[in-house]
C-alpha cells in the first residue's frame, strides 16, 4: 500500500455541486503524510505545523509528536509544475465506480482540473 499525501479542494471540482468536505488521498508529492491544499484561486500550498514530543511510556515507543499551538502555516509552492492525481478512498456511487482527478499546475497555478471515471 504505502503512504500517501492528503489534499483539501477550496473550490469547486467538475462532478461536486459544492465545493468538496473531504480531504482526497495523493501519491503525487511528498507521500510522507503531508497536508496540501489548493485554494479557490487555484494556488497549492503545503500546511506546516512545528511539532514537539510528549513522553507517554504507555505508548510503544515511548510518546508521540504533536502540533505545536499557533504554528501552523501555509507554505506556497510557487515553483510546482506538474499533475497532482487525486482521489478519495471510497467509490462515488453504487455503481462501484472509482473516480481520479488530475489537477495540472504551471508555475504553482491550477491550469485545469478533470476526472477519469473506473469501474472496478
Amino acid at each position: 500500500m504505502g503512504m500517501f499525501d492528503l489534499l483539501k479542494v477550496e473550490m469547486k471540482i467538475p462532478g461536486y455541486s459544492t465545493i468538496p468536505d473531504e480531504e482526497f488521498q495523493t501519491k503525487s508529492l511528498d507521500n510522507c503524510m503531508d497536508h496540501y491544499v489548493i485554494t479557490n484561486k487555484g494556488q497549492l500550498y503545503k500546511e506546516v505545523w512545528d511539532h514537539e514530543w510528549v513522553e507517554n511510556p504507555d505508548t510503544p515507543i515511548g510518546g508521540s509528536f504533536r502540533k505545536v499551538e499557533g504554528s501552523y502555516l501555509r507554505e506556497y509552492l510557487t515553483n510546482f509544475h506538474g499533475d497532482i492525481i487525486f482521489y478519495t478512498s471510497r467509490p462515488m456511487n453504487e455503481d462501484r465506480i472509482w473516480r481520479d482527478y488530475t489537477a495540472r499546475f504551471t508555475d504553482g497555478r491550477l491550469t485545469r482540473i478533470w476526472y477519469e471515471d473506473k469501474q472496478y
